[in-house]
């Protein structure tokens, strides 16, 4: 029997990160600490400055005699668990940073582009046992800051339209005014391709990924905040739950075995947010999924929202679990209003199955008869009933035949579509393949179909994706305005970074977004 491995202590789990501490602290000569920038489950993030004869400012930024901006999480160990999640953050930024070092051959290099660069950490004034701080590269802000500012602004956009409003005649509403244009949706797909593929190679999982943990610097989207980050390996999966409830992977919130494909789910959410401006999923629907019976069961999760079977006698022992409201029995709030739920399902028609003169047997013939049974004919109807199924099969995967091909067949897919399309709060304007992308492959319920990033990273580079990989190297050109209005028409990092320039006006959107 293998003897399980000890818990390492504090000084051991952390004594391979002291090589990256300068042995600053905050004051004069090491950091100054400045305004709050976000706060979270442990800890703040505060805007600091390094000063200039700062051994790692000197490393990090070529030495230039001025003072730069770092990013300074405060960390508190309140308790046990915050305090085991304070130690996995430290370990594993810096190990990914030593990591990324040794792949490139560079030793002073900050990590991976794609994820938020980790310069030095230090304890607090009340020692290491209680606090800790972070040094981070200072990000202006975050996808959930874009999302939230756009947001608002097409939500006006949309209100100039509606009856008895001064609405010059013969103006259309345009789908794209204020929203992402599918050249950023892509950069934000493949960027972060690019960081978990990174920690896939590491045998990391994020479990955490999040708008608020996708942070913009030096022209990329990065992935931040590692505190539920873990090493993840195939034999031997993890089952505890973690992470933030609404981008959480079925199998997360069950407590069933995840693997790394867990972050392609979470990502999938973050793509629909960033395409129609809302979460595909309520609260209520996640809790009642997560707390009712059927949560235990693998392919439970999008028929309890579709209000569908949930659960089947062979599982429960021939006994019917009782069903949760969910999907559409909750209450919902949309500024679209709430549609009817369709309860009629499409009916397929089979055509005959065709036997020719010569396959066709007696009743009373040995041939027509299985081994062990009475009914004369049981073959044929066999085979009837195969094919039968076989041409529903096929006819499903006909239909589906846009996806990119991870999973053959899916019995709920219609029901998935039809309850994504519901939950799009602004009319899709982006390519059937981008689509066809997040609600059939990125949003498969189960794991062993669901791509993981290596898979999709390979997929788009691909001649299918060959225009939208293009559309995402180009550069989005910068719009031409003098209001925040105007310069978010389109939303870019570049015109979001013009608008941030502006002169802030009192209860505008920009001043209660917060940036990380």
């Amino acid at each position: 029997m293998a003897r399980p491995e000890t818990a390492l202590s504090k000084s051991e789990l952390l004594a391979a990160c002291r090589c990256f501490q300068t042995g600053r602290r905050l004051g004069n000569r090491g950091y100054a600490q400045g305004r709050q920038l976000s706060c979270g489950a442990t800890g703040e993030v505060y805007f600091g400055r390094a000063a200039p004869d700062s051994a790692a400012f000197e490393i990090l930024h070529g030495g230039f005699a001025q003072a730069r901006q770092v990013a300074l999480k405060h960390m508190r160990s309140i308790n046990a668990g915050v305090q085991r999640q304070i130690q996995q953050e430290i370990s594993t930024v810096f190990r990914c940073r030593a990591k990324y070092a040794e792949e490139v051959q560079d030793p002073q290099s900050q990590g991976h582009p794609n994820l938020v660069a980790y310069l030095d950490w230090f304890a607090g004034p009340n020692g290491l046992d209680r606090e800790v701080y972070l040094v981070m590269e200072f990000c202006p802000f975050s996808l959930a800051d874009m999302i939230f500012v756009a947001g608002n602004l097409r939500g006006d956009y949309e209100k100039l339209f509606v009856p008895k409003r001064g609405v010059e005649p013969g103006e259309k509403k345009s789908p794209q005014c204020h929203r992402f244009p599918e050249s950023e949706v892509v950069k934000v797909l493949c960027d972060l391709l690019n960081a978990l593929n990174f920690l896939n190679r590491q045998g990391l999982a994020h479990r955490d990924v999040k708008t608020e943990n996708i942070l913009w610097a030096e022209g990329c989207y990065k992935l931040a905040d590692f505190g539920t980050a873990t090493m993840l390996e195939a034999a031997i999966p993890r089952t505890n739950e973690c992470g933030t409830l609404w981008i959480m992977a079925p199998e997360l919130l069950g407590r069933r075995p995840h693997g790394l494909n867990c972050d392609v789910w979470s990502l999938g959410v973050v793509l629909f947010e960033v395409t129609s401006f809302g979460k595909p999923f309520n609260s209520k629907e996640l809790l009642a999924y997560r707390n009712s019976s059927e949560a235990a069961f693998p392919s439970s999760f999008w028929p309890f929202l579709c209000a569908g079977p949930v659960s089947s006698p062979a599982k429960t022992g021939g006994k019917t679990l009782p069903r949760l409201k969910s999907g559409p029995e909750l209450a919902r709030t949309s500024s679209r209003g709430a549609r009817p739920q369709r309860t009629k399902c499409r009916s397929v028609t089979l055509p005959p199955l065709l036997i020719s003169k010569e396959a066709e047997v007696e009743p009373d013939s040995p041939t027509s008869q299985s081994p062990g049974c009475e009914e004369p004919g049981l073959e044929c109807k066999l085979m009837l009933c195969f094919y039968g199924t076989f041409h529903f099969i096929t006819e499903v995967d006909s239909h589906a035949a846009s996806g990119l091909g991870f999973c053959e067949y899916d019995p709920f897919l219609q029901q998935r579509l039809a309850f994504l399309r519901k939950r799009l709060q602004y009319r899709w304007c982006y390519s059937e393949e981008l689509r066809s992308l997040i609600f059939e492959d990125m949003l498969r319920e189960e794991p062993e179909l669901r791509p993981i990033a290596l898979e999709l990273w390979q997929m788009l580079q691909t001649s299918r994706f060959e225009t939208l990989a293009q559309q995402a190297e180009a550069v989005e050109p910068a719009a031409e305005g003098n209001t925040k209005e105007e310069l978010l028409r389109s939303v870019c990092p570049t015109n979001m970074l013009r608008a941030m320039n502006l002169a802030p006006t009192q209860g505008g959107y920009l001043s209660t977004a917060s940036t990380s």
